[in-house]
């Protein structure tokens, strides 16, 4: 327990750290041009595998967020307001970092989310997918490429993910 515990403070105490400056500056930038999209395949909290690609053909914003993460819990409503707007052109999907079910389902009891929630057991999406810094926001566009990310708390007033999401849904459907 006490070797499996250390990582966990250590990552809260960065994602605090990191959360307290860079919620204000949280910056979207273009997704590495070298760097392939990561396939994203989990578990969702029911059980059912999930994979991306099924979302093909929509805007997908992906969160990655712990509930023991300030910044994380703090953009929730952005994004279940977000969830809640254009179903049929953007998808939403949360992917939990390394939390036991028992715990995420708790934490979803006092914030529910208005989109599907997977699990990253091992770590190992966040690795793929982000910077290092939580929360991390990517968009992914209707082909299934990721575009952009932010690292960092998206705020209720922050239009920067909004506009980026309405640039992706204005382009052609098979971009070159």
């Amino acid at each position: 327990m006490k070797i499996r515990l250390l990582p966990c403070l250590l990552a809260a105490a960065a994602c605090l750290a990191a959360g307290a400056s860079i919620a204000q500056e949280a910056i979207l930038k273009p997704w590495p041009a070298a760097q392939p999209t990561p396939a994203l395949r989990l578990e969702s909290l029911d059980g059912e595998d999930w994979n991306l690609a099924r979302l093909r053909g929509k805007v997908v914003v992906v969160n990655f967020w712990a509930s023991w993460c300030g910044p994380c819990v703090e953009e929730l409503p952005v994004l279940n307001a977000l969830a809640r707007q254009d179903s049929g052109k953007v998808a939403v999907v949360g992917v939990n970092y390394k939390e036991a079910l028992d715990s995420i389902e708790r934490f979803s009891k006092d914030h529910p989310f208005a989109y599907p929630v997977l699990r990253d057991r091992s770590g190992d999406m966040f690795k793929q997918w982000t910077a290092g810094v939580m929360p991390t926001t990517i968009l992914v566009d209707r082909q299934g490429r990721a575009r952009w990310r932010s690292a960092g708390e998206i705020g209720a007033g922050d239009t920067r993910l909004k506009a980026a999401i309405d640039a992706l849904l204005a382009e052609p459907r098979h971009r070159e």
